[in-house]
Parts: structure tokens; sequence; C-alpha cells
């Protein structure tokens, strides 16, 4: 989390397997169904059966030029590839065969036995080429369109059923294939769940850091404005940077890393921390001089009870099945409770370390630039 705070593991954004474990079922039977293209394959659709091959060689040329283990796909089928080549020139030396089976079989070299399971394969008398439109419905129905044309889709399967939940990979093998320019000059585009889920997962990494510095700008700026930019700002403040510390420190001990829902608990918690201790800070200002004790004897109660039923709120999020709402639970469950010690604990003991230093008599610290009303 040091080097990068974003989550990047997908199974940490999804449901809990025990409360998915019917669509594990079926992604389980998709896999069997599917077989070679996988149920993670995503379909590519071109204009014209023409352009298959080429797109495939320049597909590969990417994955071929990526360095060793940084291969953004495993392989790219189409339903070109049930069709043999040279379909005219293989036709005799399949007749021969058979002509040979069938001798052998005549003369009692092959057994009852064996010759059920060869005559499943043997061809016809009437052996003739065939194309995409005479392949049975069963093989051509993945790259089958609704109105029935065949032959203009093409599948691109990860490397790894595994790999589709990094979303480092993600990215990578979304941009093998979300944009391909052919040799004649068309350009064939691809989309699919790895493209639009790489293309969100971008913004959030791109959005979130401005997002959060913005917030924790807008509430510096109302504390110094409220404040008049006096001490008692750089009180509040300061209770706000030990809450955000500890937070930050907690969510790394605790493991829990930033993803699209979760980074809300830091505005949430820039605000929470300004808000509790401007509460502190407003009554030891009114107590004066050592009125940091009295400050929460009288007002941290309120402080505490409002925190408490705030956190009974996010608490509620933890038990959710899903693992990005839970993370936003437990982060904002850390930094609701870090925000409250900072400023019923940290922020009156510095104030009472404070007065206990100045002379006897002397003005409060914190005095001057009372919060306006």
């Amino acid at each position: 989390m040091r080097a990068d705070p974003m989550e990047y593991d997908l199974r940490n954004l999804r449901n809990d397997e025990r409360a998915r474990a019917e669509q594990i079922r079926l992604g389980e039977l998709a896999e069997e169904i599917t077989g070679y293209v996988g149920s993670d394959g995503m379909a590519i659709l071109v204009d014209r059966p023409e352009q298959i091959e080429p797109l495939r060689a320049a597909l590969y040329a990417r994955r071929d030029a990526a360095p060793e283990g940084e291969e953004p796909f495993k392989e790219i089928y189409a339903l070109q590839d049930f069709v043999p080549e040279d379909q005219e020139a293989k036709i005799p030396l399949l007749q021969e065969i058979k002509d040979r089976v069938v001798r052998a079989r005549k003369r009692g070299l092959i057994g009852d036995d064996d010759w059920r399971r060869i005559e499943a394969v043997v061809p016809p008398d009437d052996l003739a080429p065939f194309g995409i439109d005479d392949l049975p419905a069963g093989v051509a129905r993945a790259f089958t369109e609704t109105d029935g044309t065949r032959g203009r889709i093409v599948y691109i399967s990860p490397i790894s059923p595994e790999s589709v939940h990094d979303a480092h990979y993600l990215f990578r093998w979304a941009d093998a294939y979300r944009e391909t320019r052919l040799p004649d000059g068309s350009v064939v585009r691809g989309s699919g769940r790895a493209v639009i889920y790489a293309d969100m997962w971008a913004a959030v990494i791109d959005d979130v850091p401005p997002a959060v510095l913005f917030s924790l700008a807008a509430t510096v700026l109302v504390v110094l404005v409220a404040f008049r930019g006096g001490r008692p700002a750089f009180a509040v403040l300061g209770a706000l940077l030990v809450g955000a510390s500890w937070m930050a420190g907690l969510l790394v001990l605790a493991g829990v890393k930033l993803n699209f829902l979760n980074f809300i608990a830091l505005p949430l918690t820039f605000g929470i921390g300004v808000d509790y201790a401007v509460n502190i800070v407003q009554r030891y200002a009114r107590e004066g001089a050592g009125g940091a004790l009295t400050a929460v004897r009288e007002t941290g109660g309120a402080v505490v009870l409002c925190s408490l039923t705030t956190t009974l709120g996010y608490l509620a999020l933890v038990r959710s099945q899903n693992h990005a709402v839970r993370s936003l639970g437990v982060a904002a469950v850390i930094g609701e409770l870090a925000c409250l010690f900072a400023a019923v604990l940290v922020l009156p003991a510095a104030l009472l370390w404070i007065d206990r230093r100045r002379p006897k008599g002397a003005e409060s610290f914190l005095a001057v630039g009372r919060p306006t009303t």
C-alpha cells in the first residue's frame, strides 16, 4: 500500500463466494460449454470475414512483441479454424485411407469393438469440400450473430481464468484489442467487459487523488475562514492531521487498499476530523486558559455519542456480502474512531500541556481568532 494504495485484485471487489455460489456454479458450467473459448473470452466483431486473418495477424504480432511474462492474451479463435485448408487436395487422401480401412475390415484384421469406434469417423463416399455455412449449429453457435450471420466474430482469450482478476493484466488485455488498424486501412474496435472494466478502473485511479486532495483543501480552507486563520484553526487542523495519519497507518496494518467505493471514507474522515475537533476547540476557547479538561467533560460526551451513532451506521456496511462495500465500512469505522480519539484525547492533552507551560494568569492559548457565529 505504501507503493500504491489502490486495489488491483478485483476479487476483493466482488461478492463473497458463499453469497454467489450459484453464480460460480453457472460460471463453471459456462466454461464446460464454451470449452476452448472460455467464459472470460472477449468477442470482437469485424465488418467482413476477410478481415479475420489480418486482424489475427496484427493481434498475434502485439502478443509476440510483449516482454516475457507480460503477454496480453493467450489465443484468438475464429469459426474459420474449423474449416481445413486445401480440402480438394486432402479428400483423395482421405478416400484412400478409408479404402484401406474397409479392406482391412473385410479381411478380419479389425475386430468388432475396434470397428464400432472407427466407423463413426469413416468419411462418406460423397465427401466434398465444406465452408463455415456447412458447420453444425452446435459448433458455430458461439460465432453466430442474432440474425444468423456467421464468420464475423472472433474471440480473444485471457492468459488464464485467474488473470482476469488482476487489474494490471486487465489493462494489458484491453489495450491489446481495443483498437487495431489493419493493412487495408480499416480499423477494428473491440469492447466487452475487459475494455469497460479497464476504462472504469483507469478513471478511478486517475480521479481519486485529485478528488481526495480537493476535499482536503476545501476542508482546510473552511477551517481557516471560520477561525480567521488564528491559532484555533491550526489546533483543529492538527487534530485532523493526527486522525488522518492514524487512519492511514491502521489501513496499512489492516491491509485495506483504496477502491472505487471505499475512497469515499477519506473525505468523510476529513470532515469528521474537523467537526469533532471544532467542538472541543470552541468549548476550550470559551472556558479560557486551563479549560481543556472542562471542554472534554462538558463537550466530549456529546462528541463521543455522536461518533458512536455514526460508527454503528458504518458497522452495518461491514456485514455486507460485497467486499467493496465491506471495505468502505472498515475504512469509515477506522477513520471515525481515529478522529474521535484525536479530538477527545490528543487535542485536549496537547492543549493542557501547552497551558501548563504558560505563565499563570496568561491568556488562553486559543483566545485569539474565535470562530465566527
